[in-house]
């Protein structure tokens, strides 16, 4: 069965500009503060010019459709055509998304081994462009090694290439062809040689044409285009002794069509078997990754030699030539075999401060060997790290480190360097919570604001989160469980609400259908506050102020709709809420946590005094600490009997919670004071409260007990847990 899930992707057009970008079946949604981006009307026409086409869209689909269906979000949404189906998305063996993606500037990078490089260019919120990048000048294959010859009809402008036996195929089309021709008559230049006009000579290794007779001079021709004289006669560059040419059209496995891309030597009129054919083509596999590193366009490829790895001109990054007018130099293309004693086969390419590559087997990185000098042909090494094996998910960059996921996804794997052995190492930082990743890393991505949160989503629709801090020594694995199934994730940065989004699409299963959709996860906490908040001229005002306020923008509930009543606006239903049709949702509204209701026809009753309401599914958030022993006058407690009494939590600005030993012995937390005001919402608290519960006593051979847990709208923040034993 063909999944039907979606990839989504971050594009980051400015620092305040970012989009979502959402791929499946063939077509391309995108996604703009929280809401998909509409096409403009009298953009219809250009449909066939631009690639991209106007349809009534939604923002949940079905399962058993690649069609849209129309749902009460009814948006006229701009949706590009793709080639990409769900085969080119998703990989069932491997169990990954099968797309990578890199961004330059305004530009993204769309890697799939079945087509073409492709770039996404953005020129508007409404004008997309996705077209085939364009490669010149290479790479190739290695020089043909058999008797084959290949006869060019001409030397410029559209030509037949016949070859000798058979070699090409209908998948040749767009593949770029090397010939080299040698002829024995031509002469070499020298001064003070008598030349007649139409003669072609070679000079510093490139052929020239006389464009008048005479003796030559004493100024020897060296450039590489257009007319230049020697002192005596003028000569006219024509080639390297190499020509490329771009085949267009097949006729049969002898004989193809072909532009001429760069002069052809005259010598190939004759035939030649020194030829090469380009790497990228259709009968084969496109580019699996890329990368840019040191000003220049890699990407990673298998071939039927092993993985590659290729790297642009430099500063020039459509170019592959690996040699100028016949010449390498220090700005020539590069391509580095990836060699292993194992089978091999390319998954990744991450650029650092090295270009890290990772494969099927082993983990690898390319450098330049002396530092001192650019990266060049005879500047360049690749290093093996580790012998690990990665799958194909494109690693996460988090300061100095670089993590990845092994061959198996069942680890997460930290390469990072070492001062000690001057290399690189890789640690499992997944031993701080193995069974968080039973059912295999499927995706991943990093949040830098406001909690350095590595996500890792994986094959159960759970996300894995690493809270990751080097500087702080902190790295704490926890899960993270949804109303439905996650299965596919993303970052970007939100600049109104200063921090970073975790993307998601969900898939749930509403009345026995399913349905997905695309939703985003906020902080809860506001990072930022108004100005009613920082200019608040007295400490007291300020913190009340802020309590407020955050108790306003609360908002901690799943697949949640926010209604904002607009002035004048009486509304007593709120709609959107086909996703949980069914459910029983929790309703916060102005800071109060209201009765619980049923969706049904995708909505809920509020009142009409009600200004802010969040709906949405209950989060039910554990915490769980290791094993507690109390220590007693013998030693450190393991082997005594223990009981929790009480608990002292030190929290800030909570208003939720409930303590206790198990899920079947919760305490609730009670906040509100005996004379505060009723029918109003309690503020949040701040400060150290003090809970009881009647722990059980355990046996010798087991730890005191003890669970938090919160399922209210009301955030929960806990600076301290303090046990105390009867």
């Amino acid at each position: 069965m063909v999944s039907a899930r979606s990839f989504l992707v971050p594009f980051k057009f400015s620092q305040s500009l970012a989009y979502v970008l959402e791929f499946s079946h063939q077509k391309l949604r995108i996604y703009r503060k929280g809401q998909p981006v509409e096409a403009e009307e009298d953009e219809s026409d250009q449909s066939l010019e631009s690639d991209y086409f106007i349809e009534r869209d939604i923002y949940g689909r079905s399962n058993d459709s690649y069609q849209w269906t129309l749902t009460d979000n009814d948006n006229s949404a701009l949706v590009i055509n793709t080639p990409y189906g769900y085969d080119d998305l998703w990989d069932e063996e491997e169990l990954c998304f099968k797309l990578q993606t890199i961004q330059h500037s305004d530009v993204l990078y769309i890697f799939s081994e079945n087509h073409p490089i492709k770039v996404l260019k953005r020129y508007s919120d409404t004008n997309w462009v996705l077209e085939d990048l364009n490669l010149i000048g290479g790479p190739f294959l290695a020089m043909n090694s058999t008797s084959t010859s290949l006869t060019a009809s001409d030397v410029t402008g559209t030509i037949t290439l016949s070859a000798s036996a058979a070699l090409f195929s209908a998948n040749d089309v767009g593949r770029l062809v090397r010939l080299r021709g040698y002829d024995d008559s031509v002469k070499i230049w020298s001064a003070g040689v008598a030349v007649s006009s139409g003669d072609i000579y070679l000079s510093d290794n490139k052929y020239y044409a006389a464009q008048n007779s005479g003796t030559s001079g004493i100024k020897k021709p060296v450039h590489n285009e257009g007319i230049r004289s020697d002192g005596g006669v003028r000569w006219r560059y024509l080639h390297d002794g190499t020509g490329v040419v771009k085949i267009t059209a097949y006729t049969s496995a002898q004989s193809v069509t072909a532009t001429v891309i760069n002069r052809l030597p005259e010598a190939v009129s004759d035939g030649t078997v020194y030829w090469e054919l380009g790497l990228l083509h259709g009968g084969a596999y496109y580019p699996k990754s890329g990368a840019f590193f040191r000003n220049r366009f890699a990407f990673l490829i298998n071939t039927a030699e092993g993985p590659k790895v290729c790297l642009s001109c430099a500063g020039d990054y459509n170019n592959f030539s690996d040699m100028e007018f016949g010449e390498t130099t220090t700005e020539s293309a590069i391509t580095v075999p990836v060699l292993n004693t194992e089978f091999n086969v390319g998954k990744w390419l991450f650029a650092h401060d090295v270009l890290f590559v990772g494969t099927g087997s082993a983990e690898f990185y390319i450098d330049t060997i002396s530092a001192s000098s650019a990266l060049a042909n005879d500047n360049v090494k690749i290093a093996q790290i580790s012998n690990v094996g990665s799958k194909a998910i494109m690693p996460v960059n988090v300061g100095a480190h670089v993590f990845f996921a092994d061959r198996y996804g069942l680890s997460l794997r930290d390469l990072s360097y070492n001062y000690y052995n001057d290399g690189y190492d890789q640690v499992d930082i997944s031993l701080l919570g193995k069974h968080l990743f039973s059912s295999r890393i499927v995706a991943m991505c990093y949040q830098e604001v406001p909690d350095k949160i590595l996500w890792c989503l994986t094959g159960d629709g759970s996300l894995a989160a690493l809270t990751f801090s080097a500087e702080q020594e902190v790295a704490a694995l926890s899960r993270h469980d949804f109303s439905g199934k996650v299965e596919s994730v993303a970052i970007v940065p939100n600049m109104e609400l200063c921090q970073d989004e975790l993307w998601l699409e969900v898939n749930r299963s509403i009345n026995g259908e399913t349905l997905r959709s695309v939703e985003y996860l906020e902080n809860g906490m506001p990072l930022a506050m108004p100005p009613s908040v920082y200019n608040a001229s007295q400490i007291e005002t300020r913190n009340q102020a802020e309590k407020n306020y955050v108790l306003q923008q609360a908002r901690y509930l799943d697949g949640a709709v926010l209604f904002v009543r607009a002035e004048n606006d009486d509304a007593t239903t709120i709609t959107g809420l086909a996703h949980l049709e069914g459910e029983k949702v929790a309703i916060f509204a102005d800071g109060e946590v209201c009765p619980s209701q049923l969706v049904i026809n995708g909505t809920v009753q509020i009142k009409a005094s009600q200004n802010m309401v969040l709906v949405g599914k209950e989060i039910v958030s554990q915490y769980v600490p290791q094993a507690i022993y109390f220590d007693d006058e013998n030693g450190s407690g393991i082997g005594a009997k223990q009981r929790i009494d009480h608990v002292l939590l030190m929290l800030y600005l909570s208003g939720g919670g409930k303590v206790g030993e198990d899920e079947k012995h919760l305490s609730e937390i009670l906040y509100r004071p005996t004379d505060a005001l009723m029918n109003v919402p309690q503020e949040l608290f701040s400060g150290n409260k003090e809970v009881l519960f009647n722990g059980s006593t355990h046996p010798k051979n087991e730890p005191a007990l003890l669970m938090i847990e919160n399922t209210s709208p009301l955030p929960m923040n806990i600076l301290a847990i303090v046990p105390y034993m009867a």
